[in-house]
């Protein structure tokens, strides 16, 4: 039980992060291998389905943080988002050099990409929403009370 507490964010971010991988997996395969769209746009669209279920189960039971209002909705959605701009990128590029460059099964490569995308995205989702260790949220603050 000790092991669940001290790992307890990783534990579930990484189920929830799972389910994440799975609908971004399903999604790939409904838009690029049955409806036929262009690969990188197949893989862009999953991308973004996957990451607007994972913003809302990471937001609310991962991270357990609530909704104190409309503006701080939109500046964790938008950093959240912003942030895995980088991950869509790295995704991007493994799928093009193992579909495109080395003719691997797109299936195979997506599964292998959202393991490593997974991880780079744990790092950044934690970042985030635990704001007492997210100097990007305290000067997004500072910016938007300065403004005021």
């Amino acid at each position: 039980m000790n092991i669940y507490k001290k790992h307890r964010d990783f534990i579930i971010y990484t189920i929830y992060g799972f389910l994440a991988s799975v609908i971004n997996v399903i999604m790939f395969n409904v838009l690029h291998n049955h409806w036929h769209i262009n690969l990188l746009l197949a893989n862009t669209g999953a991308w973004l389905i996957a990451n607007v279920f994972s913003f809302i189960v990471n937001k609310k039971l991962v991270f357990h943080t609530n909704y104190q209002s409309w503006s701080t909705f939109f500046k964790e959605s938008s950093l959240f988002l912003s942030q895995r701009l980088l991950s869509l990128i790295l995704d991007n590029i493994i799928m093009w050099l193992g579909i495109s460059f080395l003719h691997w099964n797109n299936l195979i490569i997506k599964m292998v990409d959202q393991i490593i995308v997974g991880l780079v995205n744990y790092l950044s989702t934690q970042a985030i929403f635990l704001q007492e260790n997210s100097p990007m949220v305290q000067r997004i603050q500072q910016h938007v009370h300065k403004n005021k």
